[in-house]
């Protein structure tokens, strides 16, 4: 099914009156005159303010930075670490209140296990079962070693007699 027209939206014309160039160049149902559209369009009053906001840009963004922004930029850096170096001495947190590294996934199942400062590490170790299963061995250990020590010692005084 082929069509003998190339230009699907070529104007035709269908008013034997009006001239091709003049149907191609406008709407049938326009509500703009032809001759408003020839007029030429009027300017707005802050247009001139507008452009010329817009070259200021344009000029800051191309032209870069000039040698006082330069300056000013590496006097508020100078500023920003001398006071950081003032300030870094004065660590106001000891070493047990710092943040110990969490497991995130021992803090989630079971958070009374996860220690975040060396002081809520020292309570943990302190009601750790077996930490104190262990220490409860080394007391009975040394106990009986004491004793140990203290017959075999008695032994030798009874037998120097």
């Amino acid at each position: 099914m082929k069509s003998t027209v190339t230009d699907p939206w070529s104007c035709t014309d269908t008013c034997g009156e009006k001239k091709i160039s003049e149907s191609c160049s406008s709407f049938e149902d326009s509500f703009v005159s032809t001759a408003s559209n020839l007029q030429e369009l009027t300017k707005l009053p802050d247009s001139e303010e507008y452009l010329a906001r817009l070259y200021s840009r344009l000029k800051s963004i191309q032209g870069g930075t000039s040698k006082q922004d330069l300056i000013n930029s590496l006097s508020s850096a100078k500023e920003d670490c001398i006071a950081r170096l003032i300030t870094n001495g004065h660590n106001l947190e000891t070493a047990e209140e710092r943040e110990l590294a969490t497991n995130p996934l021992i803090r989630h199942i079971a958070p009374h296990l996860q220690a975040l400062t060396a002081n809520e590490l020292v309570h943990l170790l302190k009601a750790d079962v077996l930490q104190a299963v262990v220490d409860e061995q080394k007391q009975i250990i040394k106990d009986i070693e004491d004793k140990s020590l203290d017959s075999s010692l008695d032994n030798k005084d009874n037998n120097g007699l």
